[in-house]
């Protein structure tokens, strides 16, 4: 059942997708990122539209970019830690979320963060990206969540390879 849940998940990412020039990874990272926070709730301070920021992975920022052409809310790619104090959902590359400064920002109230890697997320990321063969799975750090007043879908939460 749950395969097929993924099968079906994943077609429906897959309709939203634009034709460009990224990788299908970094559509699919940019895609999960929407779909992360389509199925995400902030009980305070709710912002009325979305800044995606991402670090450290401009295919991904691509992506989003002409994944959000169709919406009200905005991407923009960081270059530095300054650049984050506007952002509500941050995406991180695996390399930059291991460095100090920019590890800081997962920690930061109010911003729904994604990070690659298995590790990070359980270090204070809200989803963890893993690339496997052929696929990429998601974990959620749902304790984390909580804590710091999101509210995720039980529908996507079906969805996580890994819930803590």
């Amino acid at each position: 059942m749950k395969a097929q849940q993924l099968v079906l998940f994943g077609a429906c990412l897959g309709a939203l997708l634009p034709q460009s020039a990224c990788s299908a990874e970094a559509e699919l990272k940019a895609a999960l990122l929407y779909r992360f926070v389509q199925f995400s709730q902030w009980s305070q301070h709710a912002p009325s539209a979305q800044l995606y920021c991402v670090a450290g992975d401009k295919e991904v920022a691509s992506a989003l970019q002409a994944l959000l052409k169709q919406s009200n809310d905005s991407s923009k790619l960081l270059s530095s830690v300054k650049d984050s104090s506007a952002c509500s959902v941050l995406y991180m590359s695996d390399s930059l979320a291991k460095k100090p400064k920019w590890h800081a920002l997962l920690r930061q109230k109010g911003l729904l963060t994604v990070v690659e890697g298995a590790e990070l997320f359980r270090k204070g990321a809200h989803f963890g990206l893993i690339a496997e063969p052929n696929r990429i799975s998601f974990r959620v750090n749902l304790t984390l969540a909580r804590e710091q007043g999101f509210h995720l879908s039980a529908q996507m939460l079906k969805l996580a390879k890994e819930i803590h």
